[in-house]
């Protein structure tokens, strides 16, 4: 299944510059986000948009005093975030190259260009020289 990234050009380009597919990659999964308060949250990551906002459900928030709150559906600003704990069972690398491998975009089949007798006869005798010289 092919996801399709869609944003803003400044999205796009966060997606594919950074490390934000692979948290998009972490779509549908029960994740742990660390937050620059000291607190985190646990739950299912529903999406996560080109500057890492991520919205969770069925998600357990946690503050600094230890306190937790269940919430159905919880929204996350990107700039919050600290630390993003992916599972040991999952390779990152794997992960990335998969989500990226998806987006590039396809580009048709070119037809076979002739070339003419001109550029064959150059190429030819390139070659006659490279096989020439004493390596």
């Amino acid at each position: 299944m092919e996801k399709m990234f869609v944003g803003s050009s400044k999205e796009k380009f966060y997606y594919h510059n950074t490390l934000l597919c692979l948290v998009r990659a972490l779509e549908g999964k029960n994740i742990t986000i660390d937050l620059r308060n000291d607190s985190y949250i646990c739950g299912c990551i529903t999406t996560v948009d080109g500057f890492m906002n991520v919205s969770f459900a069925n998600a357990v928030y946690c503050d600094p005093q230890g306190n937790e709150f269940q919430f159905e559906n919880i929204f996350v600003q990107g700039r919050n975030i600290r630390y993003v704990h992916v599972p040991e069972t999952m390779s990152m690398l794997t992960i990335i190259k998969n989500e990226l491998t998806g987006h590039k975009r396809r580009v048709p089949d070119k037809k076979l260009i002739q070339k003419s007798r001109k550029a064959k006869k150059a190429l030819r005798q390139h070659m006659e020289t490279v096989a020439s010289l004493d390596l």
